[in-house]
């Protein structure tokens, strides 16, 4: 894990991998970033799914945005790691 980004473009959001504290995002190209959740998100790891809505700027971004789960729960979005490989 490296540092990343404050935010990311709407557009670039190409899948993603749910846990149940954070959201691994593959961006569009292959680059992978973390987003890590404020307080606790559990109905993220047992819907397995989420919505998320970007601002009228287009873009996603740490301490601004949420994540909502199928459930209903609302968990911001605290800051964004970007993913690398071992080397």
């Amino acid at each position: 894990e490296k540092k990343g980004p404050k935010c990311i473009a709407a557009d670039q959001l190409g899948g993603a991998i749910v846990s149940t504290d954070y959201v691994d995002l593959v961006l569009r190209g292959g680059d992978r970033v973390r987003a890590e959740l404020d307080g606790d998100c559990s109905g993220l790891g047992y819907y397995g799914g989420f919505y998320v809505k970007p601002s009228a700027d287009g873009q996603v971004c740490a301490g601004r945005d949420s994540i909502r789960t199928r459930s209903g729960d609302q968990c911001t979005i605290r800051k964004f790691k970007k993913l690398v490989a071992k080397k």
